[in-house]
């Protein structure tokens, strides 16, 4: 499997990249936000306005591929933006047709939506049928990455008949609670999203094959492990430029063995998640379900474990500046870390993965 990148996807990253750092405030990850959201609505319609959010779309002809290098970008930047959620979601309406003319408000960046799924183990929003074809929700979702800005919502259910639906509701209908969750990472915005009999009309929910929100789980998996594989790097390059500038006893510290150690196995966890994240998003637009299944489990477990060693490494080289509020490293650290949770742990995955090849 060829895993280098191609020059057109060079060029993506790249202009990403470029966008992002003129986007990406981390001033307001340290200020005392008293509950405002870091996504800037202005800030997503531009990302759509670059293509960003309608990326899977037919008409865009993007891969999974091009969009977890975007997710990469985010997370290099510690950005807030739910690209990456708001892309699957553009095209699981496309495909599965609800919601009339949303995709397009999606793709366009006058909507905001995303994922609500159970987290691996949690139990699933269950769904029961109502008069005229509607559909009742109700459940608990513990973690929904941008769920705090999001105009619509986009839940995954079990229905009454043990088969999985897809359910678009605006995330102001009678019934939704979202709170705000407190996580480790504060460079982006979770929440708590509460359904208690929320009314879905038909038209708006459809009945789906397991394999559907199995994919949408996996897909949501990748991007966790590539925002993470982002922020890793990001703490390679901080750390590598602090030990060639830091001296101690009348050199600098990148002079010494072990320090020199130490940022040689930064740059293979970093390279190794990036190997496995790649894989994982190929066999994603492979369509083949038994190796999207392997590599995606490999990605999570991989990325997670190896981004999170980075992390740890970054904050031990840099000392006591390192522990300081004010430096930058620890918001990569605390994303680095709240990533490995989400989309089912290293752990989780490891175990996935000893299913799939026993």
């Amino acid at each position: 499997m060829d895993l280098v990148i191609s020059d057109e996807q060079e060029a993506l990253a790249g202009t990403v990249r470029d966008w992002l750092a003129e986007r990406t405030d981390l001033a307001a990850a340290h200020a005392d936000r008293d509950g405002e959201p870091l996504v800037r609505p202005e800030d997503f319609r531009a990302a759509a306005g670059l293509g960003l959010v309608g990326l899977l779309r037919d008409a865009e002809g993007g891969t999974h591929a091009d969009l977890a290098l975007v997710v990469e970008e985010l997370g290099y930047a510690a950005s807030p933006l739910p690209i990456g959620q708001a892309g699957l979601v553009c095209r699981a309406l496309d495909d599965t047709g609800i919601g009339g003319d949303m995709a397009d408000r999606v793709a366009e960046g006058s909507e905001l939506v995303v994922p609500v799924l159970s987290e691996p183990g949690e139990a699933h929003v269950r769904a029961s049928a109502a008069p005229d074809g509607a559909l009742v929700l109700d459940g608990r979702v513990a973690v929904v990455a941008g769920g705090l800005n999001a105009d619509d919502l986009l839940v995954a259910a079990v229905g009454p008949d043990g088969a999985p639906v897809l359910a678009l509701v605006a995330a102001d209908a009678s019934g939704i609670g979202r709170t705000a969750r407190t996580s480790l990472d504060i460079t982006r915005d979770f929440a708590v999203v509460t359904l208690a009999e929320v009314q879905v009309p038909a038209g708006s929910w459809t009945a789906v094959a397991p394999e559907t929100v199995e994919r949408l789980g996996d897909a949501l998996a990748l991007h966790h492990a590539a925002d993470a594989l982002g922020a890793a790097d990001r703490l390679l390059a901080m750390t590598l430029q602090y030990v060639q500038e830091r001296r101690q006893f009348g050199r600098v510290i990148g002079g010494f063995q072990a320090v020199k150690h130490h940022c040689a196995d930064m740059a293979v966890d970093v390279e190794r998640a990036r190997v496995s994240v790649r894989a994982a998003a190929r066999a994603l637009d492979a369509g083949d379900a038994g190796a999207r299944r392997l590599r995606i489990a490999e990605a999570a477990a991989i990325a997670g474990e190896s981004c999170s060693r980075v992390a740890g490494t970054a904050l031990q080289l840099h000392g006591g500046m390192g522990f300081t509020w004010e430096h930058d490293l620890h918001l990569y650290l605390r994303r680095v870390k709240t990533g490995e949770l989400l989309g089912g742990t290293p752990r989780y995955h490891y175990a996935r993965l000893m299913e799939l090849v026993a």
